[in-house]
């Protein structure tokens, strides 16, 4: 045998839940791959998942597959996979190397309505349907499906509207509208404003997120930072200066992401989701949210909402005073 260092969460869904398989070995083994290979587990794990549905769909044959019996819960196909891609071996190997949305223009027949993906990144193994500010989340994140971008965890702890107004309540004030309720749409488009802010924040200071708001109501946020900020750097900055330079940030990524062709709709490259989250059910889970799927009326208002929070038009572009007062109305990424 080998020793190895044990998977992290994203590894447990890309070789065990997304494709179906079941045994820890092959968990492990995935994991040591990729990370041999320097390969995505995420990524890696998604996409071969979705060759899976279109093989058992018939969209994908033993042709593409030369003979690879590509069903769901296939050990040996998945480990197999893995390394094809890597290599890029075969005709599916080298398709599936260039990632979700080039592969389903080779692939063609409809393939791209089955890929979850977001700005071309292949979601997380977790299941939005039932939960829309987790939803927003992946649809608007700046690089993809990325739940490390403003992913509202704490959403779903059914915490006392009191908690939740005290902490997205600092360090700039907000009397909108709350829900303790996660598979409510309302004022979920202002936690998933802050969190986003909060995670810029984070990465900027250089600290883990699972050590802040992210995990636990009562863990570090912008109250906390100046102090960690002061004590390690010498540096004095006040809440709201740490949350100004986060919203500063996130803007010039939105920048470089229209430059890109950002567009509010595109599948491709939009802040939106596949059209399986608005026509059909979550299938498992909580029971609380088996037979949920999110409404696409309400996604749309929660996306308007989610723009008027951070200053941007309907289209998701940053107007003349938002970057006037972040002191970006002179720099030019939107120029890059």
């Amino acid at each position: 045998g080998k020793y190895d260092e044990g998977p992290e969460y994203t590894s447990l869904g890309a070789f065990g839940g997304e494709p179906e398989c079941r045994s820890m070995e092959t968990l492990l083994t995935g994991n040591h791959l990729v990370d041999q290979f320097g390969m995505d587990n995420l990524e890696t794990g998604s996409i071969i998942s979705w060759a899976m549905e279109l093989y058992e769909l018939g969209i994908l044959t033993s042709k593409e597959t030369d003979g690879l019996d590509l069903r769901f819960g296939n050990d040996e196909a998945l480990l197999e996979m893995v390394e094809r891609i890597c290599y890029r071996k075969g005709w599916l190997g080298d398709a599936l190397a260039d990632g979700g949305i080039p592969a389903a223009e080779k692939i063609g027949k409809n393939s791209f309505d089955y890929l979850i993906q977001v700005k071309g990144m292949n979601n997380l193994h977790s299941d939005e349907r039932g939960t829309p500010a987790l939803a927003l989340n992946v649809a608007t994140a700046s690089r993809g499906s990325d739940h490390l971008r403003s992913r509202p965890a704490i959403d779903l702890y059914h915490l006392p509207e009191k908690v939740l107004r005290k902490i997205y309540s600092n360090p700039v004030p907000y009397d909108g509208p709350l829900s303790s309720e996660h598979t409510s749409y309302v004022g979920k488009a202002w936690e998933v404003f802050w969190q986003e802010n909060c995670y810029m924040a984070v990465d900027c200071l250089g600290i883990c997120k699972y050590h802040t708001v992210f995990l636990g109501a009562t863990l570090p946020n912008f109250e906390d930072w100046p102090k960690v900020l002061y004590y390690n750097t010498g540096l004095e900055m006040t809440p709201r200066e740490i949350w100004d330079i986060a919203e500063r940030c996130n803007n010039i990524e939105r920048l470089f992401n229209l430059r890109e062709g950002l567009s509010r709709d595109d599948l491709k490259k939009g802040d939106t989701l596949n059209h399986r989250y608005f026509d059909e059910p979550c299938r498992r889970g909580a029971p609380d949210v088996i037979g949920l799927k999110i409404d696409r009326k309400k996604f749309q208002e929660m996306v308007d909402e989610f723009y008027e929070h951070h200053g941007w038009d309907k289209n998701g572009v940053p107007t003349p005073e938002t970057l006037e007062r972040l002191g970006l109305d002179k720099e030019p990424s939107h120029l890059l």
